[in-house]
């Protein structure tokens, strides 16, 4: 490895390793918007938009995060779009001292259908998981982007969840 080589490898290492404003900062508001590509009664892709709200538990890398969500699903075998809401709680583990913040997250609760023209009983639990990247800009802005994969239990007495969607959204955020 050459001089210069190695020289750009430590500057590339020292400014991701800078702290900026928003990392210092411990608490998070953010608002989103994306799509949530599912497979439900019937496949699509459909606009999603979400609220959420984080908070360490555990020292800067362990968070807690609480989400609202909200999708209009297109499904095929339903006469209307098929309207849900998620309300959920996550622990999330993120890389805590770099410029860009990568984290995972896992977490569970209740997704909501506000229209219930397929019979589904009207509130069922679900579970996700998450990876994304919390990206400060500001002291207090930060930019995010995530991919959340869920599942949920269909209606009835069924066991199992066989409803599942991939989540893709990206937003931004208040660091205070």
């Amino acid at each position: 490895m050459t001089n210069a080589l190695r020289f750009s490898a430590f500057c590339a290492a020292l400014v991701v390793a800078i702290p900026v404003g928003a990392q210092t900062r411990t608490r998070e508001v953010s608002v989103a918007a994306g799509v949530s590509q599912f497979d439900a009664s019937g496949t699509g892709t459909a606009p999603l938009a979400a609220v959420r709200a984080a908070a360490p538990l555990v020292g800067r890398w362990m968070l807690g995060e609480i989400s609202l969500s909200y999708a209009s699903l297109d499904e095929q075998f339903s006469t209307t779009n098929t309207r849900v809401g998620v309300g959920e709680a996550q622990l999330q583990a993120q890389l805590p001292a770099t410029r860009v913040r990568p984290y995972i997250g896992l977490g569970g609760g209740w997704l909501h259908y506000f229209n219930n023209s397929a019979g589904r009983s009207a509130t069922t639990p679900t579970v996700s998981g998450s990876a994304g990247l919390r990206v400060p800009i500001s002291s207090s802005v930060l930019v995010r982007g995530e991919l959340r994969l869920r599942s949920w239990k269909t209606g009835g007495n069924s066991s199992g969840f066989h409803n599942n969607a991939a989540e893709f959204t990206a937003g931004l955020g208040y660091a205070f």
